[in-house]
């Protein structure tokens, strides 16, 4: 790869991405992947041309052009969104992506503060199923009381169920509270516990020599990451606390004037970010490679081959941190047994 930072970036190598490139697998245009979130700076040079302008929309009302005229209604004010994109897919300018070919769906269901609400969310949902969407980025959800918001729930069931009809498979997030959420009461997260959606706890290495390592322990448990067996589907990379064990990230170009976000002050071109937020990317990364492989339409197979090509960590068997293990693209794919 000619990204730029690619040797910062512990997190690809991590779930053998780099193997898979090295066996052809760059993905497809032809798969289209959804991101719902707060936009996608789609004039950045890691994003540039992978965006469908036409497609992409905004749930959120508010005023790209007062900022930055000329914008479309889905441009990232966050930073957020480009952070999560570029993880499933970039041109390797600045960082590398799982994907080098593929059809992004911006869907913006997040302001600038990162605000959003239920009926954003299950309206982002079947919007991108209804635009063919192969897989859906969540990389946030809500989380509700059982007895308080039953019809809540039910909406979140069956917005993730209609996508999977459609052909979509939805990855998403168990937030970063370290929350133990097979004990978590009458509360229920969603997207993340919703029965047809993998949900992705976060990974990260507990110490490096260096901005390029070596890194040691790079699949230790994120210590912020939220688990639970009944939660958690699988895990990937999501960075940690000490100094270079975050995951680099491209800065958005429009960021709010409101609400910069700190790590991106000063227009440099990368930040280091971590959280579950981009353990989730990389699991859709690879759904994305997997439907250029095997094709649209089925993501319960797609599901099911994320699953049992997962590297089995920590307990044997599903276990909460891991859930069926830290994902391994090049396994998945077939490249290794």
């Amino acid at each position: 790869t000619t990204a730029r930072f690619y040797a910062r970036q512990w997190n690809i190598r991590a779930v053998f991405a780099n193997q898979a490139w090295a066996a052809g697998f760059l993905g497809s245009r032809d798969v289209k992947v959804a991101i719902l979130d707060s936009g996608i700076d789609y004039l950045h040079p890691d994003l540039a041309g992978l965006v469908d302008l036409e497609h992409s929309t905004s749930f959120v009302p508010e005023d790209v052009t007062r900022h930055y005229p000329g914008r479309l209604p889905f441009s990232d004010l966050h930073g957020h969104g480009t952070f999560v994109t570029s993880i499933v897919a970039s041109n390797a300018n600045v960082v590398a992506g799982i994907n080098r070919y593929v059809t992004l769906l911006a869907v913006k269901i997040n302001d600038s503060t990162r605000a959003s609400s239920a009926s954003r969310f299950l309206s982002g949902i079947v919007y991108a199923a209804d635009q063919g969407a192969d897989v859906i980025n969540i990389s946030d959800g809500r989380q509700f009381n059982k007895k308080n918001s039953p019809g809540t729930i039910a909406a979140f069931e069956r917005a993730v169920n209609y996508a999977f009809r459609k052909g979509a498979l939805l990855v998403t997030v168990p937030f970063n509270d370290a929350a133990d959420l097979d004990h978590n009461g009458d509360l229920v997260r969603l997207p993340c516990e919703a029965a047809n959606a993998i949900c992705a706890a976060a990974t990260g290495p507990t110490s490096s020599a260096g901005a390029e390592g070596p890194w040691e322990n790079v699949d230790a448990p994120a210590p912020y990451s939220a688990f639970g067996r009944s939660a958690i589907s699988v895990a990937a990379p999501g960075g940690t606390l000490p100094l270079f064990t975050k995951v680099w990230l491209p800065c958005t170009t429009t960021p709010s004037a409101t609400t910069p976000r700190p790590e991106c002050r000063a227009h440099q071109p990368v930040a280091q970010s971590l959280g579950t937020s981009f353990a989730a990317p990389h699991v859709a990364g690879l759904a994305a490679l997997l439907v250029a492989q095997l094709g649209h339409g089925n993501p319960a197979l797609i599901r099911a081959r994320i699953l049992q090509s997962a590297d089995d960590l920590g307990e044997p068997g599903t276990d909460p941190y891991y859930g069926k293990g830290r994902i391994n693209i090049a396994r998945a794919l077939g490249i290794v047994q």
